[in-house]
């Protein structure tokens, strides 16, 4: 029994000695843990952080009414990087720049170029080092991104170590380690002592790439995402980066997408393109939403005005994966994922088929109209008949502008757009993929992606007219059976032959147009019958009826960058509540009658030792300017002399000075609104200026009874499941009140444009479809050269039951019947498909328009 006991104490006390030495071997761990190995440990913890990467889908896709793909994203391959901004050691920067020269061997070996380019280069002329912040831009800018980019890459220019860019170029070989030479390897040696790291010797241009990636990444760093370095690559690149992804320190490879446009140069004004985010400011509007710095943003057309809709890039939208990087920036393991959702696709109102029959029409009459006018510049009769001029304009500072662009428009009744085309166009791919391409698309001098149908206005010439025509009908001034004869010089306003205006047509002819209706001054254009009833009208109610067919106004159309057509009238000429800057007057021509007076006052005083602060002066003339516009004219000398004795302190006697009254009389008559202006307004001249998207509404709203519409562009916006998020219905902005009225005989004029007789009748004659035709074609005076005059051509189509209006412009081309061309052509192919077409672009008119 007692030796029982005694060996269960045994085994108790045995157990007691394993659990304690267990316990001391545990501690001793612990020890061990903490202490002595707590670098080892503290290092392998730090060489792991967890990084969020945003993921990105795809833009959506811009589609024509029938879902022709016109715009649309392409899954590729990227090359990114990523270096934490705590990843500053010697060594550090050493194992980067490795890894970024392999790369980029790697890329270039396989065909393919570094995303990236860098901001400072050689002067080509002086060999220098200097900055390159873009071109274009004021300096404001350039030194806007300079100070940033410096702040970014740690460079301050108040140090007089990179007050140059040829230092902070030394600076970041030194830190990136880099050199030119041994030699410089050897000094930096010898600068560093122990603690120098080794350098890579490389040429100029490699150094450049690889400081580029590097300040890209420094400029994305409070982003932490990684930056793309190469677009696009090949597989080959693919297969490489991967399987040397272990010794390629903050390299990975990364889906991407690329910006196609199947049909190219398509439309090309309309859809847009998409480029990086421009500026710093746009960014700050941007970054609320989630867009990172490095996201590419819709910058013209559709891509631009619908970049809500389109993107992928808003926080929404965006997807997430969540990684852990080594001490190399390498992706050791991915911890989540959430997929992003792509962007919405927008379907416009355009059909593509007659977009390109639209733009080929184009080019051909483009061709024809300046082929016509090269022609005629040399032949005899068009030399003798414009000697004058010839021998008295500068050419070398007003050369001579022929046929170089086009615009042309197509809407329905509703004022949806068919087809939009420009003259000249080009392909977006090029544009978008960057290169030689690209710079000769940006730097060509006919300004390629201007939007000619809604940013760019000209003189309208007699296609105005209708305006004219249905304001006189409309306010009693003429009735449908009222007939005006043309009897040469128009001389209610001016009372000399030699400037008093008249008709188009020869005196010999002048018997054609005797005894003309609304019908028939329309069909024949006569400039005399529609100076007449413009007097008759008057300004502020000619100006009314502009507005009323929407020609005073932006069509509210889903483009940037649409300009608002200006109408002749006082305040079109010079309004006195706006201030005196281009942007807000309608015109220049206040500038440049401020100016003007300002310069001329100023030599009145100095002739009398008087010095006139400048502020003082521009309270002086818009004073006088004001009182112009407000005051008769007869009345305008002594409140001159008022105003400049008030203002200006002049004396009696200088007030009553001829040198100092007559020319300041003389600048303000400029601005003063009168009845010659009133008259050629009424046949679209003076300062009226009009873009084609509003003369195209124009004509469409007497097409289709008295109708005017916003201009839609955009017919719906669809989401990638395929449901309609968003859908533009025609919003309508007025209704003329006496359309059934009076439309029919407006439109009965335009109809007889391109009869036996009507002005543009020789261009149609024996046209299958000229039964189905009402037009007008206007051509209107731009400067005393007829080659320059501007070249209109409208009409609407078929005339019983219209369906479309068509507006083409050629800006100096010459003659409005010029313009014909292209719209002939257009019809042809339109009138042809009827029979094969299932859209129906009419719209039922519930006014009967037969006069």
């Amino acid at each position: 029994m007692r030796e029982k006991k005694r060996t269960g104490r045994g085994r108790y006390i045995a157990a007691v000695l394993i659990v304690g030495a267990m316990f001391c071997y545990l501690f001793s761990g612990l020890v061990t843990l903490q202490l002595q190995n707590s670098d080892v440990y503290a290092e392998k913890a730090e060489s792991v952080s967890t990084k969020t990467i945003v993921l990105r889908g795809k833009r959506g896709n811009i589609t024509d009414r029938n879902s022709v793909i016109l715009a649309e994203d392409e899954l590729i391959y990227n090359v990114t990087f990523y270096k934490d901004p705590s990843q500053t050691s010697k060594k550090q920067y050493h194992d980067f720049t490795s890894s970024i020269l392999a790369t980029i061997e790697i890329v270039e070996r396989n065909g393919g170029t570094m995303a990236i380019g860098f901001d400072i280069e050689r002067n080509e002329e002086t060999g220098e080092w200097q900055f390159n912040f873009g071109s274009g831009v004021s300096e404001t800018v350039l030194a806007t991104r300079e100070s940033q980019w410096r702040s970014n890459n740690y460079l301050s220019a108040s140090s007089v170590r990179y007050d140059t860019a040829e230092k902070c170029l030394n600076a970041l070989k030194k830190r990136f380690r880099l050199a030119n030479s041994e030699e410089e390897i050897e000094a930096l040696k010898e600068e560093e002592g122990d603690s120098f790291v080794e350098c890579f010797l490389v040429d100029e241009e490699t150094m450049l790439k690889v400081m580029a990636i590097y300040c890209e990444m420094q400029m994305n760093v409070f982003n932490s995402q990684p930056i793309v370095v190469a677009k696009n690559v090949s597989y080959e690149t693919v297969i490489e980066v991967e399987t040397r992804s272990i010794a390629l320190s903050g390299m990975e490879i990364a889906v991407g997408t690329k910006r196609v446009y199947p049909k190219s140069t398509l439309a090309a004004q309309v859809i847009g393109f998409i480029g990086a985010i421009p500026s710093q400011s746009k960014w700050s509007e941007l970054k609320p939403k989630g867009y990172q710095y490095n996201d590419t943003i819709g910058r013209d057309g559709i891509e631009s005005s619908m970049e809500d809709w389109l993107t992928q890039n808003t926080s929404q939208r965006s997807g997430s994966r969540v990684v852990e990087r080594d001490l190399m920036s390498r992706v050791v393991r991915e911890l989540s994922y959430t997929a992003p959702t792509d962007g919405n696709n927008v379907k416009l109102t355009i059909d593509a088929a007659a977009q390109q029959v639209a733009e080929k029409a184009l080019a051909e009459n483009v061709a024809e109209v300046r082929d016509r006018q090269e022609k005629l510049m040399v032949s005899t009769s068009w030399l003798e008949s414009n000697k004058s001029e010839i021998a008295t304009r500068n050419w070398a500072t007003y050369p001579l502008q022929l046929a170089e662009h086009g615009a042309m428009v197509v809407l329905d009744m509703e004022d949806k757009v068919i087809a939009m085309a420009n003259y000249p166009t080009y392909d977006l791919n090029a544009l978008v993929s960057g290169g030689p391409e690209a710079i000769e698309i940006l730097s060509d001098a006919r300004n390629l992606m201007l939007n000619y149908c809604i940013g760019a206005r000209g003189t309208p010439g007699s296609i105005f007219k209708m305006v004219t025509g249905y304001g006189a009908l409309a306010e009693g001034e003429l009735t449908v059976k009222d007939r005006i004869t043309d009897m040469g010089y128009f001389m209610l306003y001016n009372q000399d032959k030699a400037t008093a205006p008249k008709c188009w047509i020869s005196d010999s002819a002048r018997g054609k147009h005797s005894n003309q209706t609304i019908v028939e001054g329309l069909a024949n254009s006569c400039n005399y019958f529609f100076y007449e009833i413009g007097s008759r009208l008057g300004e502020e109610r000619l100006y009314r009826y502009s507005a009323l067919f929407g020609l005073t106004s932006k069509t509210g159309i889903d483009l940037p960058g649409e300009m608002r057509s200006v109408v002749g009238s006082q305040n079109t000429l010079y309004d006195p509540t706006k201030d005196m800057s281009e942007a807000s007057q309608d015109t220049s021509m206040p500038i440049i009658v401020f100016n003007a007076i300002k310069t001329h006052l100023k030599s009145c005083g100095a002739s009398y030792n008087m010095v006139y602060e400048d502020e003082r002066l521009s309270t002086c003339v818009k004073r006088l300017m004001d009182m112009a516009v407000n005051v008769n004219q007869t009345d305008w000398i002594p409140q001159i002399r008022t105003i400049l004795m008030e203002e200006l302190g002049m004396s009696k006697t200088m007030v009553y000075l001829s040198a100092v009254v007559s020319p300041t009389y003389q600048y303000l008559n400029e601005i003063k609104w009168g009845g010659s202006q009133t008259i050629m307004t009424a046949i679209g001249q003076s300062v009226t200026t009009l873009t084609p998207v509003a003369v195209a509404r124009y004509v469409a709203a007497i097409a289709n009874g008295g109708r005017v519409y916003n201009v839609s562009i955009v017919d719906s916006v669809i989401s990638p499941e395929g449901d309609i998020v968003s859908e533009r219905e025609p919003q309508l902005i007025n209704e003329l009140e006496f359309a059934e009225e009076y439309l029919p005989y407006i439109r009965k004029g335009m109809e007889g444009v391109v009869d036996d007789g009507g002005t543009a009748s020789s261009y149609f004659r024996g046209w299958e479809y000229l039964s189905e035709l009402s037009a007008k074609t206007g051509t209107a005076e731009t400067t005393r050269i007829d080659l320059e005059n501007n070249a209109w051509f409208v009409c609407f189509a078929p005339k019983e039951q219209p369906e479309v209006a068509i507006c083409v412009f050629i800006p100096n081309g010459y003659a409005g019947s010029g313009a014909y061309k292209a719209a002939k052509t257009w019809l042809t192919w339109y009138m042809d498909q009827k029979e094969l077409r299932t859209t129906d672009y009419t719209v039922p008119i519930p006014n009967s328009l037969a006069p």
